[in-house]
């Protein structure tokens, strides 16, 4: 979006916290499945490997299974949505990932076949909750997306308002986003999540840090790699773009940059959110609500829950500190013996092992 080459540096069902078709939880899925490749290819090292995204506990976890001599894997996968979107790719080909959808406390089955030169490959997934070309097609979208190129040369930014800088952000990823809509094949509920995974990946690679983007635009518009730009100073206000998300939307758990999004609001010092520490939860929304209720749009619903467990997970996966007492107490106050606790506390129990 600001580079010379205007280029970039999950089918599911609703998701929601309460009930509804799907519901955050503390579960675990099974992922099963066989691979036949041509030519009885060696079975001895084939890897299967699941990427799973924990909206909750914020973090993409990587799970491998070594497929047996029959052909066949099984993996159990630690899950946080009732309904989780998973990437998966096989050692036979790493560089063809698919899409398969998870079930908490569900089975899924996958048949992979792969043809002669290992380029392409038949998926039959039990039960079938995606189509084939969701899963097989699905994953080009977003890097065709961030890498459609335009030929005409990069506007300068640098110069001009915040207003319109954001505008043209807006203009440039709503583009980019026809693409996805333009194909008849790939299913409405698929379409959904991508185009909100992509439009969280390039606010956070290009829109989060006003200065940062600016000094790209002026080196990339100009050729001057020498000098920087006088760069206008923004406050709170700049980030009102944050209404056009509806981030009490249940499908951005699906997507994959949710929790990458969700750390540049806790961390961004101009937005100025308090760290959670050991204050008690209710204390802790109201400040973050008396911040960001303007430049969400909401003052409530079940994205203030979803961000307050983000932010001790902060703390869990970047720190890699437990719990305290106190701040576990908070926890079993505020959400009882809910699923955000649960996923919470098994974390921290990972956390606890691990050192």
């Amino acid at each position: 979006m600001l580079s010379c080459r205007q280029s970039v540096s999950k089918v599911t069902d609703t998701t929601t916290i309460e009930a509804g078709t799907a519901k955050i939880t503390a579960g675990t899925a099974k992922l099963t499945g066989s691979i036949t490749s041509p030519n009885d290819t060696s079975k001895d090292s084939i890897y299967v490997n699941a990427f799973v995204t924990h909206p909750i506990s914020g973090e993409i976890v990587q799970y491998k299974a070594l497929v047996d001599q029959s052909g066949k894997f099984s993996l159990d996968i630690d899950v946080e949505t009732a309904i989780s979107l998973i990437g998966l790719n096989t050692s036979l080909n790493p560089h063809m990932p698919f899409y398969a959808k998870l079930t908490s406390g569900g089975v899924t089955n996958l048949e992979i076949a792969y043809d002669s030169d290992f380029h392409s490959a038949n998926i039959d997934v039990t039960p079938a909750n995606m189509t084939q070309y969701d899963m097989i097609r699905g994953v080009e979208f977003i890097p065709k997306m961030a890498s459609s190129e335009h030929s005409k040369a990069p506007e300068p930014l640098y110069d001009k308002s915040t207003d319109y800088f954001l505008n043209h952000a807006k203009t440039i990823i709503s583009e980019r986003i026809e693409i996805l809509n333009n194909d008849t094949l790939i299913s409405k509920e698929l379409k959904g999540v991508l185009s909100k995974d992509f439009r969280l990946n390039m606010y956070v690679a290009h829109v989060f840090d006003y200065e940062d983007a600016m000094i790209r635009n002026y080196r990339n518009s100009t050729c001057d790699r020498s000098n920087k730009p006088g760069i206008q100073k923004i406050d709170r206000s700049y980030y009102s773009f944050l209404k056009d998300f509806n981030l009490n939307d249940p499908q951005y758990l699906q997507t994959s940059e949710f929790l990458h999004f969700q750390k540049e609001i806790l961390q961004n010092k101009i937005i100025g959110l308090p760290e959670i520490g050991e204050s008690d939860i209710p204390s802790w929304l109201a400040s973050v609500k008396a911040v960001l209720s303007d430049l969400v749009g909401f003052d409530n619903g079940p994205y203030y829950d979803i961000l307050a467990a983000n932010a001790y997970a902060r703390q869990l996966n970047e720190e890699v500190r437990p719990l305290t007492e106190k701040q576990k107490e908070h926890i079993a106050d505020y959400w009882e013996n809910g699923e955000i606790a649960k996923i919470l506390f098994r974390k921290n129990q990972q956390v606890v092992e691990f050192r």
